[in-house]
């Protein structure tokens, strides 16, 4: 069975062909996500692609992944922020399965990267798993005895609009944004000349300002990190987003302030650990999705 994948975001939409098994057939591919000041193109974008993949591979199923609050059951839009304008109710799997007569399912991307690495990554053999990824902002995902856990709203794991001790919301403090702006000040180096990559390198050839950009925004991560603990007791903490790869600086220095925040050792996840699947964990938890809607 043939499914294509498709992982929408903000400034980009990737998508490949894959099997039942997860193989990847030929390369993921990535168009820019399409929008203006106060709309965007998305489903035009994504029947185009649609109709261009139909035309070398027999497709069977359509696999989203996507930003915004998903309603996973009518695979529509509940809710989506700023980043991508008048996303809100857009309905993805009605409108592709009208399209196409094929049968599509949806779901967010937070999500689908923790599906993702629960089923081929970082967390294999969890039986609850929470994964915060760490991107332009903070978002969240848990897996309960195998299987997301969505809450009544569809947004259970929105981490990062947690409230954190300074009135800040978490993903102001926690984010790839916040770590960029917090070294700009302390270095007085342009934000636009700066992303995470240049900051984790400043750091490991010891200089101290970037050292200490980074320590911030992991005391911010960990306050969310002490809630998640605290009111879920996962087995399994999993760092996405681009500074997963970032795995040997990082993974030490965030089990070390969860350790050191909670009331008892005892409660400690017993793994902390960096994403391992990388721009795939969406796209591959897509397709896990489909495969238990669909059967």
């Amino acid at each position: 069975m043939k499914i294509l994948a498709l992982d929408i975001g903000g400034t980009a939409i990737k998508y490949g062909v894959f099997d039942s098994t997860t193989t990847k057939i030929g390369n993921v591919l990535e168009k820019e996500t399409p929008r203006s000041e106060t709309t965007n193109y998305i489903m035009e974008t994504v029947i185009k692609i649609v109709k261009e993949v139909k035309e070398t591979h027999d497709i069977q199923g359509i696999a989203v992944s996507t930003a915004g609050v998903v309603d996973p059951q009518t695979g529509h839009i509940v809710f989506a922020g700023p980043t991508i304008p008048n996303y809100t109710n857009t309905a993805i799997k009605q409108t592709i399965e009208e399209t196409f007569h094929i049968p599509c399912e949806v779901e967010n991307d937070v999500n689908c990267a923790a599906l993702g690495e629960w089923w081929q990554g970082a967390g294999q053999g969890s039986e609850s798993l929470v994964c915060v990824t760490i991107g332009t902002g903070v978002g969240g995902a848990v897996i309960l005895n195998g299987a997301l856990w969505h809450g009544s709203a569809f947004s259970a794991g929105e981490i990062g609009y947690l409230p954190i001790s300074n009135g800040k919301a978490l993903q102001d403090e926690a984010s790839a944004t916040a770590l960029v702006a917090a070294y700009s000040d302390l270095s007085g180096i342009p934000r636009e000349d700066l992303n995470g990559k240049i900051i984790f390198e400043h750091a490991k050839a010891g200089e101290e300002k970037a050292i200490k950009a980074i320590d911030n925004m992991l005391t911010a991560l960990n306050q969310g990190l002490l809630a998640v603990t605290y009111l879920i007791s996962p087995d399994t903490i999993i760092i996405g987003g681009g500074v997963a790869v970032q795995k040997e600086y990082l993974e030490e220095k965030i089990a070390s302030k969860l350790k050191k925040g909670l009331v008892s050792t005892r409660m400690l996840p017993e793994e902390i650990k960096c994403a391992e699947l990388g721009n795939s964990a969406g796209m591959l938890g897509a397709v896990y999705h489909f495969q238990q809607k669909q059967h």
